[in-house]
């Protein structure tokens, strides 16, 4: 925005002293043009009166004294015609079949004025005066006197003014760079503070605020609104979050009671039938705790959720490749259950600014959801990324070789409570991915989900790279390790898509 206002208030300032700069350079030009042609039509008028008493020898050799002085002091020849055009007096050779003296001539012998030639600093031509004289009282015009100015002098003069001119100009334009320069940054100072005191928020810093104490009152009161509404903002979230996690929090103990409430219900009426339920009864109950246990997940999953966005780890730089490892290796069990094997690829090693906890709940919940929607015997890929392709950043990988999702349905994987119709069978509560995205955006990370190479799901933690001096990255052998399973973890949030 600096620059475009720059660029604005630049042009503007060009324009006007373009346009002043402009007249002032033709009206002096003009003005020394009138000047110089005055003066030499006055001198010419002086040399025709010599011969209105005609063209005798006596005045042709008055004349004659007086043009030849007139050459010796100023250098411009003068030349007398007679109405046919031929040469009668010359103090300098005159080439009168120039274009520009010969039609000067023929003006002056028809008995009219020449008119004020222009000639400007980038024309080279003379000034050329022509003015007739009569054969006597009442005669017509009997020849003419012609003086051929050179315009040396007059077109240095003029275009070392514009010149001085044209310097003062840029003068004044670099004085108001300089002033437009200061002002654009002091106008725009609190526009940038804001821009990024809002780029910060949407990044998830709901703390940042924009300074107020600089720039035109205008934009102090503006920015006072902003901080005015960002702490509003996120008083209101902070309430919304603060209710979720504890409404989460206060009815898992009334639902864990109400649980086992109906199994005790469920053996009391067992005991009154010889120790079974009655079809019926049994239908019911599995139903009940059924629905009961999704109500649990559900209400780990928000729990989880108000956790994540509320977290606030330490970020520092941490190699991502021991901390991918440590968690394949912790999901070992539950992947020898399953027959599922993981492909480690990419490199062994690669530093991200992240906060290593929330970086470990990422990968449990990502291999969480990989190995529920890879079925019995699938294959898991984690890839690591970095350097080539991906400047300023580190790429995380876990894909599938599921089912997949149409791609449609990527953009909202994402969204809370969303699940796929198409894996409606499948436990869960659609909560997952939102906690990965929360806990991502805690240290500035993104969230990318695209379809795998092997035809399932690929979700692909962007994570940030920052330039700093950090060892080689070691490439990982491009063989896979032998087949990880991964083992059953801790069942604290189960991710879904």
């Amino acid at each position: 925005m600096r620059a475009r206002l720059f660029v604005l208030l630049l042009t503007l300032i060009a324009l006007v002293v373009v346009a002043l700069l402009t007249p002032l350079a033709t009206n002096y030009a003009t003005n020394a043009q009138r000047q110089v042609y005055i003066d030499r039509l006055q001198d010419t008028n002086r040399f025709a009166l010599l011969l209105r008493d005609g063209t005798g020898t006596s005045e042709l050799s008055a004349l004659r004294d007086e043009i030849e002085r007139y050459h010796d002091v100023y250098g411009i020849p003068t030349v007398v015609l007679d109405g046919h055009r031929q040469v009668m007096l010359s103090s300098s050779p005159v080439d009168i079949d120039d274009p520009t003296v010969s039609e000067r001539i023929d003006t002056a012998l028809s008995g009219r004025s020449t008119e004020e030639m222009s000639i400007w600093p980038w024309q080279d031509h003379p000034l050329v005066v022509a003015v007739p004289f009569l054969a006597g009282e009442g005669a017509g015009v009997a020849g003419v006197v012609v003086t051929v100015s050179p315009t040396d002098t007059l077109r240095t003069r003029v275009g070392t003014v514009w010149i001085v001119l044209a310097a003062l100009s840029l003068g004044a334009v670099a004085l108001f760079v300089a002033v437009a320069d200061a002002l654009a940054t002091w106008v725009l100072r609190p526009v940038s503070s804001l821009d990024a005191a809002a780029h910060a928020i949407t990044s998830g810093d709901l703390e940042s605020r924009a300074p107020v104490g600089t720039g035109p009152p205008e934009l102090r009161r503006l920015a006072r609104s902003f901080n005015e509404m960002a702490a509003t903002v996120s008083g209101a979230l902070d309430a919304q979050r603060a209710f979720v996690a504890e409404a989460s929090h206060q009815m898992r103990n009334p639902l864990t009671a109400l649980l086992l409430r109906i199994g005790n219900l469920a053996d009391a009426v067992a005991d009154e039938n010889a120790g079974d339920l009655p079809d019926r009864a049994k239908t019911e109950y599995d139903e009940a705790m059924r629905e009961g246990q999704r109500l649990q997940r559900v209400l780990e999953e928000l729990l989880a959720l108000a956790r994540a966005e509320r977290h606030l780890g330490a970020v520092r730089r941490v190699d991502v490749g021991p901390v991918l490892d440590e968690r394949l290796s912790a999901w070992r069990v539950r992947a020898e259950l399953r027959g599922q094997i993981l492909v480690r690829s990419g490199v062994a090693s690669a530093e991200a600014l992240v906060d290593p906890e929330s970086l470990s709940r990422v990968l449990d919940e990502l291999l969480d959801n990989a190995s529920r929607y890879a079925g019995d015997d699938g294959v898991i890929v984690a890839a690591l990324r970095a350097g080539v392709g991906s400047p300023g950043v580190v790429r995380l990988s876990i894909s599938d070789d599921g089912d997949g999702l149409p791609i449609t349905e990527l953009d909202k994987v994402a969204g809370r409570f969303w699940r796929s119709p198409s894996h409606a069978n499948v436990p869960g509560t659609g909560l997952g991915l939102s906690i990965v995205t929360s806990l991502l955006q805690t240290f500035g990370g993104r969230l990318e989900v695209t379809t795998g190479p092997q035809g399932g799901l690929s979700v692909t933690c962007v994570l940030p790279n920052p330039p700093s001096p950090v060892p080689a990255e070691k490439p990982a052998a491009d063989v896979t390790e032998p087949p990880v399973a991964i083992e059953a973890a801790a069942a604290q949030g189960l991710t879904e898509r």
